[in-house]
This record gives C-alpha cells, sequence and structure tokens, in this order.
C-alpha cells in the first residue's frame, strides 16, 4: 500500500497500491467495498473529495484519475 485516506464522513478509507489499484474498504469492518485498475504503476495519492462522493488518485504513471462513489 502506497497511499491512503480516510473519507470524511469516517465509513469508507480508500488505498492506493503498488500494483496500480486503488481499493474501497469499509473502515470498522475492513471489508473490501471496491477494487478498480486504471494506472499502469503505483498510486502514489488518494483523496476523498469534500462531498465523498468522489475519489481522485495520482499515479507514478503521470495520469490524475477522478472515481465516482456510488456508496450510501
Amino acid at each position: 500500500m502506497l497511499s491512503i485516506d480516510i473519507s470524511h464522513n469516517g465509513k469508507y478509507f480508500a488505498s492506493g497500491g503498488s500494483n496500480g489499484y486503488l481499493r474501497i474498504w469499509e473502515y470498522e469492518s475492513g471489508k473490501l467495498i471496491s477494487e478498480m485498475h486504471g494506472h499502469s504503476r503505483g498510486v502514489g495519492s488518494v483523496a476523498f473529495a469534500d462531498d465523498d462522493k468522489q475519489i481522485v488518485s495520482v499515479g507514478y504513471d503521470g495520469i490524475v484519475m477522478i472515481w465516482n462513489l456510488f456508496m450510501g
């Protein structure tokens, strides 16, 4: 795991790994909620938007991605 951020509502956390995957986890249980792949190299930074409806990930491949979240 190269990067991590906790949602503003405290329900989730996001992690970015060396394999280019962004993962969303439930904070209390540690259960994996979602896994997305969009970077060809590691994910150096992840951040939840203020409203927790998007996550921005920045990869070591120079790509910035915005991921829409549909969680309750």
